[in-house]
């Protein structure tokens, strides 16, 4: 299990800000046999989204603080195809949390592409991205939380 957190360079392109390719587990008090690894937390409420990047803004459908959780699934995305709403870069105002359940394909972002693959957790505050799946598509869980533009 892999984790990326996205994040904006010092050009203001979105990027990878911080790679982990294996996670630290630790105990967890008082509950034997049972670890736990950190992926990602907020001290703010309703979190903030990242500097706007790049990419084109949607519309952001949730309200600042609200969530929603959902899976979606790519169809597989090959060479000298169309860009669509989805591989091209876009953002909008929410904290999207996101685990690759099957396939995998390349994480979009302003400094090139990413590959990713099932297994992988991916953190995008906001963060300009577009997701070009591979030959077998790609199916993923996430959780968006509404945040307040940056």
């Amino acid at each position: 299990m892999r984790l990326l957190v996205l994040g904006v360079d010092a050009e203001g392109r979105s990027c990878v800000s911080e790679q982990r390719d294996s996670l630290d587990f630790s105990v967890i008090p008082g509950v034997p046999g049972t670890t736990i690894a950190r992926l990602f937390g907020t001290s703010e409420s309703p979190p903030q989204a990242s500097a706007p990047g790049e990419g084109k803004k949607i519309a952001d459908s949730l309200a600042p603080g609200h969530v929603s959780w959902y899976v979606i699934h790519h169809e597989p995305y090959g060479p000298g195809e169309k860009e669509t709403a989805a591989t091209e870069l876009h953002y909008r105002n929410a904290i999207d949390l996101i685990f690759l359940l099957e396939g995998g394909g390349d994480m979009m972002l302003g400094d090139g592409a990413h590959p990713v693959q099932a297994g992988d957790c991916v953190v995008m505050a906001g963060t300009s991205h577009g997701l070009r799946p591979g030959p077998q598509g790609c199916r993923l869980m996430a959780f968006a939380i509404g945040a307040t533009p940056a």
